[in-house]
């Protein structure tokens, strides 16, 4: 079968409908509403009048509903950042995140990449909450809840892959080599009990703005596994932590070395046997997808 080209005209009303729904939702009458002042009067004139509403008002019904959905899956995908945050204000980030990184393709799930990198760039400082009273929320515990939101979005989306177990020929040429991270793990760090109020949130939703929970006095590290479609978080001491990102970075030769040299010579005492059953460990979680030379 041979595809016809579209219609020019078909494809500048495309553009102007496109354009129309990525005119941000107006906010300064403290709700979210259309701007249809800011519409093509070109596309007014092309879309047909309802028996009582007109044009502009029938486009803004879609303008609407193409915010709503893209903020109702920023929402989901940043449940915490956006219960500390607050609704009103997290929209109001979304909105500049979603202006510089606009919607493409018809995967919306793919909306929200990259939007804890943006958050970071985006607030050079402390953020105040619209809580009454107001209250300012850190900086830091704002961006350890987004990356912690990221992780777990980015584990839940990661492909299924197969495990690694080492062989005998890996065995011998391991120090060399390069373990490669499963993508459907997370290595992280909590430093405000971020992990017990993600999981309060989620078990009791709404739209209350939460306070930030206080510094813990000691960071605590886990791996984020996803079997299957079982999530589990493992904890891990904090040189094991620390190992496993080295071995995301280095050869296991290199992590071992650079774990060793930073620590004094009272702690590097066990270091060798602690090293070894951290990384048999890892084996058995399934932290690993492969092994390169």
């Amino acid at each position: 079968m041979t595809l016809r080209p579209v219609p020019a005209w078909l494809e500048e009303l495309e553009l102007r409908f496109g354009a129309m729904l990525a005119l941000p939702l107006a906010r300064e009458g403290g709700s979210l509403e259309a701007t249809p002042e800011r519409y093509d009067p070109v596309l007014e004139r092309e879309v047909r009048a309802g028996p009582r509403s007109p044009a502009s008002a029938r486009l803004a019904v879609y303008q609407r509903q193409y915010w709503f959905r893209l903020l109702t899956v920023m929402h989901a995908a940043y449940p915490l950042t956006t219960r500390l945050l607050g609704h009103w204000h997290f929209n109001e980030l979304a909105t500049r995140f979603l202006g510089a990184h606009p919607a493409q393709g018809h995967d919306l799930d793919a909306v929200p990449d990259g939007f804890d990198s943006f958050l970071a760039a985006a607030t050079p400082g402390p953020v105040v909450v619209m809580t009454r009273p107001a209250v300012e929320l850190d900086r830091d515990v704002l961006l350890d809840a987004a990356r912690l939101d990221a992780a777990y979005r980015r584990v839940l989306r990661a492909p299924e892959v197969q495990h690694y177990r080492p062989n005998a020929a890996d065995a011998e040429r391991l120090l060399a080599g390069r373990l490669e991270l499963s993508p459907a793990v997370a290595l992280l760090t909590d430093t405000f009990g971020s992990w017990e109020l993600r999981g309060r949130i989620l078990d009791e939703p709404g739209e209350v703005p939460v306070r930030a929970p206080p510094r813990l006095a000691a960071a605590r590290h886990g791996a984020l596994v996803r079997s299957g479609l079982t999530l589990r978080l493992v904890p891990l001491e904090a040189d094991e932590h620390e190992l496993l990102c080295l071995l995301g970075e280095h050869s296991v030769g290199h992590a071992l070395a650079a774990l060793e040299s930073s620590r004094s010579a009272s702690e590097r005492h066990d270091l060798p046997e602690r090293a070894r059953r951290w990384l048999a460990r890892s084996v058995d979680l399934g932290l690993w997808s492969g092994f390169r030379a």
